[in-house]
């Protein structure tokens, strides 16, 4: 007998607000404004546009992968921030704007004696990050893990 997956199913809403402006929720979390971003028209700096959430998602993914890897191997993080740069651009294929390349700089500091096992755990944390699987983007992490 097949062995059946687990789905993970989630939820948000939007709700426009006029102009280019719009609220997202999801139950009781805070609402976040968005807008496109300043280099578009009507773009705002205040607020989250599609593609800064892109790679707010694609890095807290890629934290919280890492962070279980090393709960799984009883490795104990003591910093860990990131910082992405992103490009889009049309892609040759379909001629469509897309995401294409994201460079990521991981910045992680271990317990002592540590830093060895987690940069064993770095090929697993970005396999398991369920944001990195779902872009055709290439994604680029720079771990730089020290003690």
């Amino acid at each position: 007998m097949a062995m059946r997956s687990k789905v993970f199913t989630y939820q948000a809403e939007l709700q426009w607000q006029g102009g280019r402006t719009a609220t997202v929720a999801s139950g009781d979390r805070p609402q976040l404004p968005v807008a496109p971003p300043e280099d578009f028209p009507d773009g705002q700096a205040d607020r989250w546009s599609p593609e800064h959430l892109f790679l707010g998602a694609l890095e807290s993914c890629t934290m919280l992968s890492f962070l279980a890897h090393c709960d799984h191997h009883d490795l104990e993080v003591k910093e860990y921030s990131a910082s992405a740069t992103a490009s889009i651009e049309r892609r040759g294929e379909d001629h469509r704007y897309a995401f294409t390349h994201v460079d990521v700089v991981v910045r992680v500091r271990m317990a002592p004696g540590q830093a060895d096992a987690a940069r064993a755990l770095t090929g697993k944390a970005e396999r398991d990050c369920f944001v990195t699987a779902s872009t055709t983007a290439q994604i680029c992490n720079d771990w730089r893990i020290i003690e």
